[in-house]
């Protein structure tokens, strides 16, 4: 209950505080990730897989640059045909900034830092953003601590760091808040500063962007329906700030989103499969094995949304702290911040379960759009109509519309947690003028609620062993820019020779990758290379299932490589590592060099 009790003075001023947020935020993510920090150059952040893949995309940016090479496009893999990279996790701002630290400690190195660091800044515009709809410090990083380290972060952390670094949306949500709302600063300056904040999200991650219009959208049709008053007399202020933001992104990003759609190798059509990425209905209250409190019963059941999918699993809310955001919303539904914070969740909620509503893994015919049909009957409260239309054309966008059907629903529900953050950090807030007894319940009561959400410990971490071939001077004999075949092959899942490449200097070019790139129709994007015999033969021989290789294979191999200009091939540490040279010896009629680690077959181009 209220207290009459005067509030005591903060012990932080404002930028104090900030400060403090920042460091205790970052303690955290260093101790999250510890058991990597530990050998931070050979052991990576996350799994194995994605994170190798990304790796070689950061180092890309760089090696460009200093080159002369188009950072948006490589033939470095996937060689003759190569990468369009604005279709892929690129991440060319990241890579720009991180390449002095990858130059002076390697490509794993800079990757855990940006994987522990995108944690923190996260949190702290969270942080920024929630702290001006309340008046307790401590409140709004508790709020930035639920967006910067909620199920969503920590999953992504996995190895999605295009996910992860989440700062930007609390900072253009800020922004928004200034031109719609605040109204302080000249409408072309608010709108440049928009502008250059939506053009520096593109060059970071281009569906976090994507998503971030879109949650923005819906929360500024929603203060239009609670707020229409307050907003009438703004909107002459709003357009000019949002055309110029407009202008500005239009020039700034003209480029790379046009080699994106109109440039070599860009893809068409959806590149994941549709309705499968999604959250499920038991999802937001079933902890998967990322939760330090997971009962094996319900693990049983959290195996099964999105095929056990641990990194895209991202919707955990717990049934205390679901409990505690309706009270919240309740309670303070009077506080226009509650109401448009609410609906916005809920909204975010509904459209991360994708096309159709799945439960304990399986899809069912009803779509998600008609949870929505709730709305209109609670009109006495809230603008059902509005809210229910928000729900079906923003279903139907990200359903059926080219190019937004290739973002994954369950993602949005990064912005549920920040929507959630401000939830809570208004009830804690307004805790300070409850009498002590309360006040201690309620904080407990949250204390329990967010330990609901810790991650297991210790993180995951995976070693990142490079042979001494291509970290030494042996890889120099390779002439430089030309291609050599490099096993275990990098296709799907598997980016172990891209990440030696690097190691290499990029000194040659592969006709491999783990990338995605079009395919012939009507079959669509696809994340290995195109279909050749090679590729067949050598993955079937590294998983143990290759039949007696045929002349007829042997010929086309043989064709294959001299069509793609292989000079040097390369077998490294793997399984089935012996097959792989027996395979290489019978094709080319001679052993290899065993040198440094690898085994190398030089000069192949006069053998072809």
């Amino acid at each position: 209950m209220p207290s009459s009790s005067p509030i005591k003075p903060a012990v932080l001023g404002r930028r104090g505080a900030a400060i403090a947020a920042l460091i205790v935020y970052t303690f955290l993510a260093v101790a999250l990730f510890s058991s990597t920090w530990v050998q931070p150059t050979t052991q990576s952040v996350g799994l194995n897989g994605d994170p190798q893949e990304i790796m070689w995309f950061l180092g890309w940016p760089p090696f460009a640059v200093a080159h002369g090479q188009n950072p948006l496009f490589t033939n470095y893999i996937d060689y003759p045909g190569g990468v369009n990279l604005m279709w892929n996790t690129s991440e060319p701002l990241p890579g720009l900034v991180l390449g002095p630290l990858a130059h002076v400690g390697g490509i794993v190195l800079a990757w855990n830092f940006m994987m522990t660091a995108a944690l923190a800044p996260s949190a702290f515009t969270a942080f920024l953003l929630i702290r001006r709809f309340v008046s307790s410090q401590l409140a709004a990083g508790v709020g930035g601590l639920l967006y910067g380290f909620s199920p969503y972060m920590t999953a992504h952390s996995l190895g999605h760091p295009h996910a992860t670094l989440a700062f930007m949306p609390p900072v253009v949500l800020l922004i928004l808040d200034e031109i719609i709302r605040v109204q302080r600063r000249r409408p072309l300056v608010a709108g440049l500063i928009l502008g250059v904040a939506a053009s520096a999200q593109l060059l970071i991650g281009e569906e976090l962007l994507a998503t971030t219009v879109i949650v923005a959208f819906l929360l500024l049709c929603l203060a239009a329906a609670l707020f229409w008053d307050q907003v009438r007399p703004r909107l002459g202020y709003a357009v000019r700030a949002l055309v110029c933001a407009g202008a500005v992104f239009a020039v700034l990003s003209a480029v790379p989103i046009a080699f994106q759609f109109l440039g070599p190798q860009h893809l068409r059509g959806s590149v994941h499969t549709p309705n499968a990425y999604v959250s499920d209905g038991l999802s937001f209250l079933v902890p998967t094995h990322l939760i330090l409190l997971a009962p094996g019963r319900a693990l049983n059941i959290s195996d099964k949304f999105i095929g056990g999918n641990a990194v895209e699993t991202n919707s955990y809310v717990g049934v205390l702290l679901f409990l505690i955001l309706a009270f919240i919303v309740v309670r303070y539904w009077s506080r226009p911040e509650v109401r448009l914070a609410a609906l916005g969740s809920a909204l975010i909620a509904i459209l991360s379960m994708g096309i159709t509503i799945h439960i304990a893994g399986r899809a069912s015919s009803i779509p998600v759009f008609a949870i929505g049909l709730v709305f209109p009957l609670l009109q006495r409260y809230l603008p059902g109509r509005v809210t229910l239309y928000l729900t079906f054309f923003g279903w139907l966008g990200l359903s059926r519309l080219p190019v937004l059907d290739n973002l994954l629903p369950s993602r949005l529900m990064v912005y549920f947690y920040l929507l959630a953050g401000l939830l809570l950090a208004v009830w804690l807030s307004d805790l300070r003028t409850w009498q002590p007894m309360p006040r201690r319940l309620g904080w407990l009561a949250a204390a329990a609620a967010l330990s609901m959400l810790v991650p297991a410990l210790p993180f995951p971490s995976t070693p990142n062993s490079v042979p001494a071939f291509f970290s030494g001077s042996a890889a120099s004999a390779i002439p430089q820019g030309s291609v050599a075949l490099v096993v275990p092959y990098s296709a799907t899942g598997d980016a172990r020779a891209m990440i030696w490449q690097q190691a290499a200097g990029m000194r040659f070019r592969m006709p491999e990758g783990y990338a995605f790139i079009p395919d012939a129709p009507p079959r669509g994007p696809r994340l290995s290379p195109p279909p050749s015999t090679t590729q067949s033969q050598v993955l079937s021989v590294g998983d143990g299932t290759a039949g007696a290789l045929s002349d007829t294979d042997r010929l086309q191999i043989l064709s294959e490589l001299k069509s793609w200009h292989v000079q040097t091939v390369i077998v490294g540490p793997m399984v089935n590592e012996q097959q792989e040279v027996d395979l290489f010896s019978s094709l080319f009629g001679r052993p290899p060099e065993p040198l440094d680690g690898v085994y190398v077959w030089w000069g192949v181009d006069s053998l072809l």
